[in-house]
């Protein structure tokens, strides 16, 4: 009898409200298509702002660390070489998640 009773208490709303959620359920959500070109000017703008810190960082954070300074030059290619890297892949990886379902609801 107590099921009877508790059946008896759902309200219209909160039946329409399941309703909905099944449906919802049964939907296939249809994944973004994003242009490869974002993807390459987001990295391109990320290593902009990531290039600039880290000259920054090895030419005048050393010597407050007790570390010789480092010669611009040095830094300069250094910072190539290592956005150059870490350009490609960050793009590969960018493009790894955007095949990912892992975390779309």
């Amino acid at each position: 009898m107590r099921k009877y009773i508790f059946v008896q208490n759902i309200t219209n709303d909160a039946i329409k409200k399941l309703i909905i959620i099944a449906k919802m359920k049964k939907k296939k959500m249809n994944k973004v298509k994003i242009n490869r070109k974002r993807h390459i000017f987001k990295a391109v703008t990320w290593n902009l702002l990531a290039m600039t810190t880290t000259f920054f960082v090895l030419s005048y954070l050393p010597p407050f660390f007790g570390f010789e300074p480092i010669d611009k030059s040095s830094v300069g290619w250094l910072v190539i070489l290592d956005r150059v890297a870490k350009l490609i892949f960050y793009y590969l990886h960018e493009r790894a998640w955007l095949t990912s379902n892992w975390g779309i609801i």
